[in-house]
């Protein structure tokens, strides 16, 4: 099929993914890094509320940096990645509200891929993400769409329309890449997909550290 316009392929990869795939019919869009991390606090304790975690009492903005804080801290995709295939993380409860565990660090489940489509397990699409500038003399810049799972980006996709070459979506991810964009909670992903309706290329994320490493034919 032809795409004259790049939101027109955007939009049917979408459908296609909410309609034949499983992934939830709500899509977050244009949401910035602090509304995706809000989104991923809402999950941790829809998933964790039970008296031996989070004992039925949300998550604080704190009790969230501290994960944030683990992130920032492995940096690296290969590090990240046992991160979020460890199952859980740990917080130490600064909410008073949980009397019980106040004070005290307790075990959060993040994923388990024996949940995969089944369980607890929620699958987002998050469509033209902002990505905050790090540096004041770069724009904000804005993706084509995430793919979350239990609320980490995991997956980034970059696309174009027919008649232009895959390669131009892959040298944007590269270049906001290099930008430092891909930090933070976005420091999560593991994939990026550049893709055009005729071919579509996979690469992992290389991390701050690391080049970027891809053959196109």
């Amino acid at each position: 099929m032809t795409f004259e316009q790049e939101a027109a392929f955007e939009a049917a990869l979408i459908n296609l993914l909410t309609e034949k795939y499983g992934w939830e019919p709500e899509i977050l869009r244009y949401k910035k890094e602090e509304d995706l991390i809000q989104n991923w606090k809402q999950i941790l304790f829809e998933n964790n509320r039970d008296v031996d975690r989070l004992n039925d009492v949300p998550l604080t903005d704190g009790e969230m940096q501290q994960i944030l804080d683990q992130i920032t801290r492995l940096r690296t995709p290969l590090k990240l990645n046992g991160f979020i295939n460890g199952k859980t993380v740990a917080v130490k409860r600064d909410n008073p509200a949980d009397e019980l565990h106040f004070g005290k660090e307790v075990s959060l489940k993040i994923y388990d891929r024996q949940e995969i489509a089944a369980g607890q397990s929620r699958y987002q699409i998050a469509e033209q993400p902002v990505f905050k500038a790090r540096s004041s003399v770069l724009p904000n810049r804005r993706g084509d769409f995430m793919l979350l799972i239990n609320g980490m980006p995991l997956i980034h996709c970059e696309l174009k329309r027919s008649g232009v070459d895959v390669s131009q979506a892959y040298n944007q991810i590269e270049k906001y890449a290099h930008e430092g964009v891909f930090s933070g909670l976005f420091a999560l992903v593991q994939i990026f997909i550049a893709m055009q309706p005729d071919e579509t290329v996979y690469f992992s994320n290389p991390g701050p550290d690391g080049k970027f490493n891809i053959s196109l034919g």
